[in-house]
């Protein structure tokens, strides 16, 4: 509520009685255009409906609950934050990635996942470097995907073609919305943005994610030699490692690049090209920028229950998100477990003697990243904001 809230500081005013939610019910009863004037009437609704999913949108000129009372021009979106999609999914159509993507129980998830890490640390970067933003909220969707909320008052101030702007800044692969997998050509000099994501993060974990998803392994060398676009190459690296059927990534990897240095001798920019070519198209971070363009777009609040997986959607720490293990999650069932001995522990009494508020130490140090990363240094911003507003609209004192 403090959040969305904004310190009463937002366009509309009062933010969060002008927020959208959404609730999905049982039997994927679909509920839109939800609002609340305070943190208890939304709590005393949810438990009143206990939906399954939990979604937010735009803030409103007027309170969505009264849209079927208030006139289509009256009823206009006002802001929102600026917000990023990733899912594992679209990375999988083409072949990229050949682990398992959907259930992350599996001990293979757990190389499907370093793509997501990967595209946290490059967004996280550019959205702070290059375009300036300071205060974002990265959520793990409780999946196989991840989810950015950039929350600056410049961000949710932007327009439906300022959020365009910024989506297709950061995204590589043209083609339309749902083509994720046509890359445009990598040109020397690379665009800094680009350079710096290269060098800093996506060559580095190259070779790791080759051994892992096995791209010139014998089902997957074709459709990785197709991105070179030489017959010549293909055909002759193809029969080569046919022989050698227990070459290694590495050595493949090595005659890959010989080939084509062979080819562009007297033109080595364009063997470099080549090269990032192939580590762009297969590491880069594959937006659904659909979500990012419009400010109406609904998505998953944080720290709901994921339907399918019944795991929360708990903030990351783009700094350690190398460390981030799906797996460790709390689930439902865990957080009532925790609740269940917390109480029992407690006797659900204070040492005054009030009732206690229920508690979970597995979701408490979810709690504790969202507040220290992103919380505090936003409310911080708030109250410097309010100072500053206060200050110029002061009268000034006679002398």
């Amino acid at each position: 509520h403090q959040w969305l809230s904004y310190g009463g500081s937002d366009k509309a005013g009062d933010a969060f009685s002008k927020r959208e939610f959404s609730f999905t019910l049982n039997n994927d009863i679909y509920i839109r255009f939800l609002s609340y004037n305070n943190a208890e009437e939304w709590k005393a609704d949810m438990i009143k409906k206990v939906p399954h999913k939990i979604d937010m949108g735009a803030v409103y000129s007027k309170e969505p609950n009264q849209k079927n009372f208030i006139s289509k021009d009256a009823f206009k979106e006002v802001s929102r934050e600026f917000i990023l999609d990733i899912d594992l999914t679209d990375y999988q159509d083409d072949g990229t990635i050949k682990s398992n993507c959907i259930d992350p129980t599996d001990p293979e998830f757990c190389k499907s996942w370093k793509f997501m890490a990967i595209a946290c640390k490059v967004l996280d970067k550019a959205l702070r470097e290059d375009l300036g933003f300071d205060h974002l909220l990265w959520v793990f969707s409780g999946r196989r995907g991840i989810h950015c909320w950039v929350a600056d008052e410049r961000a949710r101030n932007l327009t439906d073609a300022g959020r365009t702007a910024v989506a297709e800044y950061l995204n590589i692969f043209k083609g339309g919305d749902k083509d994720k997998t046509k890359l445009d050509a990598i040109r020397t000099p690379l665009h800094p943005a680009l350079h710096r994501a290269y060098e800093e993060v996506l060559f580095p974990a190259f070779g790791e994610l080759m051994e892992d998803q096995g791209w010139l392994d014998e089902d997957s060398m074709e459709r990785t030699l197709d991105l070179v676009n030489d017959a010549e190459i293909k055909a002759r690296l193809v029969e080569k490692w046919r022989k050698r059927k227990n070459s290694s990534q590495e050595d493949r990897w090595g005659d890959l690049n010989a080939a084509i240095e062979k080819k562009f001798k007297d033109q080595k920019y364009l063997a470099a090209e080549t090269v990032k070519f192939i580590v762009f198209k297969l590491t880069y971070p594959r937006l659904d920028i659909a979500v990012s363009k419009m400010m109406n777009h609904l998505l998953k609040s944080p720290f709901c229950v994921h339907p399918k997986t019944q795991r929360i959607c708990v903030p990351l720490n783009p700094d350690n998100v190398d460390d981030f293990d799906p797996n460790d999650v709390p689930s439902l069932e865990d957080i009532l477990r925790d609740m269940e001995t917390h109480a029992t522990a407690n006797k659900d009494k204070d040492s005054a003697g009030k009732k206690r508020a229920p508690s979970s130490p597995q979701l408490d140090r979810y709690v504790k990243t969202f507040k220290s990363s992103f919380l505090t240094p936003l409310m911080r911003d708030w109250s410097r904001a309010q100072r500053a507003q206060a200050t110029a609209q002061a009268p000034i004192a006679a002398f």
